[in-house]
């Protein structure tokens, strides 16, 4: 993950969310780095990953699919999964609802279309 004003305020955000997912305080949150490993620092049992994804995708869109992207990977992947690799993922999530938000069209922008959620 960078250093870059933008990445650390994802990272920041997601810890928030996944510090709410977990029950933890705000210590607990403020010690997470975009190093620090999902599996091996913070002990994530699979519900809370799972939990942590549906409050991801309700944050940042259906792009970011933390549950999909996990499945996608072999063991020694998930073992070295980082909060910042999870920011990488919701950070081009975002690239990717935009990208969808500007090809939309006129029907999109429409102020009747439902909600997603």
């Amino acid at each position: 993950m960078t250093a870059d004003p933008a990445g650390a305020e994802v990272v920041r955000r997601i810890a928030e969310l996944l510090r709410e997912v977990v029950g933890e305080d705000r210590a607990w949150s403020d010690a997470v780095r975009p190093d620090t490993r999902l599996d091996g620092e913070l002990l994530l049992e699979s519900h809370e990953l799972a939990a942590w994804s549906l409050v991801l995708r309700r944050a940042y869109g259906d792009h970011v699919d933390l549950v999909e992207h996990v499945a996608g990977l072999d063991i020694d992947q998930i073992i070295a999964l980082t909060v910042g690799d999870v920011a990488d993922l919701v950070a081009a999530g975002q690239d990717e609802n935009a990208g969808q938000d500007e090809n939309a069209g006129p029907a999109m922008a429409d102020s009747t279309t439902p909600a997603r959620y």
